[in-house]
C-alpha cells in the first residue's frame, strides 16, 4: 500500500443528516462536555429536553454525531409586526471535528430550512464576529449591561411582600414574558421545556407577584455568596408599574446585596434611574462588587424572507423607490454537495430588485435603470431594516453604495434601537 492510498484508509467517513434524539443523545451529551456546556447530569437531561423542541442537523464522523446544530421557531418584531422568526439556538462542535466546516454547513442547511417552514428572519447570539457574517448574518444593536448597588436605585416606591419561585413556576413565567410589552426588536420564544432547561440550572431564585392566580411580574436571579453579586437573567412585567416594583424589589435587597448585574430593560434608560452612577463605579473599581456600564452587540440577524420585512415596515414618510441589488452568501454555502436538497428548496435574496417604502410598500424581482440603486449584502440590508444603524453609516462600515440623495432619504426610513429583550 502507498503512503497516498494510507492517507485515503484513514480518511473520516462524514455524513449530514437530521438529529434522531433517541439515538443520537448520548454522544451530543458527550459533545456538550467537551465543550463545556456540561459539567452535571443535571445538565445532561436538560439537554435532551432542549433538543426535543425545534429542527436539529448533525454532522457524523465514521458514524458519530461530531456536530449539531438547533434552530427554534419564536417571533421577532419589525417596527409593530411580530415576523415569524427562525433562532439558531446551539452550534456545538466536537474537538475532533473542528476545521472541517461542519459548522457553517450545518447552520446553512437549517436556516434553508427555516425558510422553507415561513420564518421571515433569523437570529443567534454570537461567540463572536466573523463566523456567521459567511452565512449573511449581520451585528445586532448595541445592548447595556450594568452592574450596580442597587441601594442606588432612585426608586421611591415601596414593593410589596414577593412570592418565592422555582423552576416549578416555569410555565406562568414564561406567560408573563409573553404578554410583556413589546416594543422594536423585541423576541419571543414560546418553547416550555427550553425555557425550564434555562431556569433549572442551580444556584438560582425567583421572587415575583401575583394577581390571583396570574403571574404579572417577576424576577429570575443567580445568587453568588453572602453578599452577591446577583445577576439578573429574566425579567418579566405586563406592565411599566410591574418593572418599577421589580426594581424596587432589587433596591429592598441591599441591605444584603452589595452588587447587582442584569441588562438594560428595553423599556427604560437605567443610568438615569441611578444615583450618582460615575461616583459609585469610581469607588467600587477593582472590588469584586463591581460598579459599571459595558455596552457591547450579542446578537446579530439576517433576512430570510424580503417580502415579510418590506410589508411589516411602518416607514410613512414620502415614498421612496430604489433599484436594490443584493449579494447573499448563502447561495454560494448552499453548493456543498451535501446540502443538494437544501439548495433545492432555498428561495434565494441574491440578485436585483424594485423596492418601494411607504405606504403602498411592496418589493419585486426586476431591473428599472431609471430608479437610483442601492448595493449591499443581505448582511447590511438585515442591519438596515431593524434599524441597527443608519443607511450613511453602512457605506462607512459595511460597504453599503447608493447615491447621496437615496441615502438621506432611507436615514430617516427606520426604526432605531431594537432590543430583543430575550436571552437566545
Amino acid at each position: 500500500m502507498t503512503r497516498g492510498d494510507l492517507a485515503m484508509s484513514n480518511e473520516p467517513a462524514i455524513a449530514i443528516r437530521d438529529l434522531d434524539l433517541p439515538s443520537d443523545g448520548a454522544a451530543l451529551q458527550r459533545v456538550w462536555r467537551e465543550i463545556g456546556w456540561s459539567d452535571s447530569a443535571r445538565t445532561d437531561r436538560a439537554m435532551l429536553e432542549f433538543y426535543s423542541e425545534g429542527s436539529a442537523g448533525v454532522g457524523t464522523i465514521n458514524g458519530e454525531v461530531e456536530c449539531a446544530v438547533l434552530i427554534q421557531p419564536g417571533t421577532m418584531r419589525l417596527d409593530a409586526t411580530d415576523l415569524p422568526l427562525c433562532v439558531v439556538s446551539a452550534v456545538t462542535t466536537s474537538r475532533i471535528a473542528r476545521g472541517l466546516s461542519l459548522a457553517q454547513k450545518l447552520t446553512a442547511r437549517q436556516l434553508a430550512k427555516g425558510q422553507q417552514d415561513g420564518a421571515a428572519v433569523a437570529a443567534l447570539g454570537m461567540f463572536d464576529q466573523g463566523f456567521y457574517n459567511k452565512i449573511g448574518f449581520g451585528t445586532g444593536a448595541y445592548i447595556n449591561e450594568f452592574s450596580f448597588d442597587p441601594a442606588l436605585l432612585n426608586i421611591d416606591i415601596k414593593p410589596r411582600t414577593p412570592v418565592r419561585l422555582t423552576a416549578e413556576h416555569s410555565e406562568q413565567m414564561l406567560a408573563t414574558l409573553m404578554a410583556r410589552p413589546r416594543l422594536h426588536g423585541n423576541v419571543t420564544l414560546n418553547l416550555p421545556k427550553t425555557f425550564k432547561c434555562e431556569l433549572d440550572r442551580g444556584n438560582r431564585f425567583g421572587l415575583g407577584y401575583y394577581e390571583g392566580d396570574r403571574l404579572t411580574h417577576f424576577v429570575w436571579m443567580k445568587e453568588k455568596g453572602e453578599n452577591g453579586p446577583y445577576r439578573v437573567e429574566w425579567m418579566g412585567y405586563e406592565t411599566g408599574d410591574g418593572l418599577l416594583e421589580l426594581l424596587a424589589l432589587l433596591k429592598s435587597l441591599a441591605d444584603q446585596i452589595y452588587a447587582v448585574w442584569m441588562i438594560e430593560p428595553p423599556h427604560v434608560q437605567l443610568q438615569s434611574m441611578l444615583n450618582r452612577p460615575f461616583r459609585s463605579q469610581a469607588i467600587a473599581e477593582k472590588s469584586k462588587f463591581s460598579a459599571e456600564q459595558e455596552t457591547y452587540a450579542w446578537y446579530q440577524l439576517r433576512i430570510l424572507d424580503l417580502a415579510q420585512c418590506v410589508e411589516a415596515l411602518d416607514y410613512v414618510g414620502p415614498e421612496i423607490c430604489f433599484q436594490l441589488n443584493l449579494d447573499d452568501p448563502m447561495d454560494q454555502l448552499l453548493q456543498w454537495p451535501e446540502l443538494a436538497e437544501q439548495r433545492t428548496c432555498w428561495q434565494s435574496l441574491s440578485g436585483s430588485w424594485i423596492l418601494t417604502l411607504g405606504q403602498h410598500a411592496k418589493v419585486e424581482r426586476g431591473e428599472d435603470a431609471d430608479l437610483p440603486a442601492l448595493t449591499c449584502s443581505i448582511n447590511t440590508l438585515s442591519r438596515l431594516f431593524w434599524g441597527v444603524a443608519r443607511a450613511s453609516s453602512l457605506v462607512i462600515s459595511d460597504g453599503l453604495a447608493a447615491p447621496a440623495e437615496l441615502l438621506s432619504a432611507l436615514d430617516g426610513a427606520f426604526t432605531a434601537n431594537p432590543n430583543p429583550g430575550w436571552d437566545f
